[in-house]
């Protein structure tokens, strides 16, 4: 009956050698088994889903800082009033020094995104084509001669100029903030309270809507898709609580509210009279059949 119970030892009462290894063995695997059950889920485990978790709010705080970043250079993009009216005298000059050569011009035309400049020219009918070489802003620029895409159509210029290149490449805002300096921004209702204050002024001088030329006009208002983000990274990150919002302006070369009757001048005595002339980035000028456009944005704080 003993025998059957100790089955494990031998006959003499002694454990063979195979048995003991075996049972060593076994041992062993048991023990090294707990053991690395506890390393895994009481070390390994836990360190893995803290640096999980580490990499996942380093790469959200690495998309939360971007998206700022990114947010920022399109606000702050642009040309400020002072380039802006510089670049419209440049115009002025550059169209009225064609003229100056006694050519027959029947329409012009430009446009500037505050990178580079073109300018198209349409002669009058029975004038001999000439190419003259133009000064644009100490850079001289040849003519090219337009070619239409479509069969039947003429091209709307006879002859242009392309990729004038302007004296500026950022507006003072962006270096600044690329610097990381300060800015200095004015507060979004107050300059919300000043433009209709401004285009009231301007609206009661004239009745009739359709001539409301000059006035600033919002695409968008004051927002920033970026707030909360700026929130999260507070201390971290010398955010700036800049908000953003679009406008355009219509000055016309007919009827015009300032009647110098030069919409290059026009706009220029629209622009620099304006009360916060370093909140306003202007983006694009270009001229249309009733005279010239101007689009930009406008940077302010909450």
């Amino acid at each position: 009956m003993l025998e059957r119970i100790y089955f494990w030892k031998g006959k003499r009462g002694y454990i063979s050698p195979l048995s003991a290894t075996i049972t060593i063995c076994i041992a062993v695997f048991i023990l090294g088994s707990g053991g690395f059950a506890w390393w895994y889920y009481g070390v390994k485990a836990p360190a893995d889903k803290k640096h999980e978790l580490q990499q996942l709010a380093l790469r959200k705080k690495q998309s939360e800082l971007a998206s700022i970043a990114a947010f920022y250079k399109k606000s702050l993009t642009g040309a400020g009033i002072e380039q802006t009216v510089g670049v419209l005298g440049e115009i002025r000059r550059t169209t009225l020094a064609m003229s100056a050569l006694g050519i027959a011009i029947k329409s012009e035309n430009f446009i500037c995104d505050m990178k580079s400049c073109a300018f198209g020219f349409k002669l009058q009918p029975g004038t001999i084509l000439t190419l003259p070489i133009i000064d644009f802003f100490g850079r001289t620029y040849s003519a090219s001669i337009p070619v239409s895409k479509a069969k039947d159509k003429s091209p709307r210029n006879d002859f242009e100029y392309a990729r004038l290149t302007l004296p500026f490449t950022e507006s003072t805002l962006l270096r600044e903030w690329k610097s990381n300096k300060a800015l200095t921004l004015h507060s979004c209702n107050n300059i919300i309270s000043y433009v209709n204050s401004y285009n009231s002024l301007l609206g009661t001088a004239k009745k009739s809507k359709a001539l409301r030329e000059g006035i600033v006009a919002f695409t968008s208002y004051p927002a920033s898709p970026v707030r909360e983000a700026e929130k999260h990274v507070a201390g971290k990150l010398k955010t700036q609580g800049l908000m953003s919002a679009n406008w355009e302006m219509q000055i016309n070369e007919d009827n015009s509210f300032f009647y110098t009757r030069a919409p290059e001048i026009d706009a220029q005595i629209a622009l620099y009279k304006q009360a916060y002339r370093d909140a306003f980035l202007i983006r694009k000028i270009e001229a249309n059949d009733k005279g010239i456009k101007i689009s930009g944005g406008v940077v302010c704080k909450s």
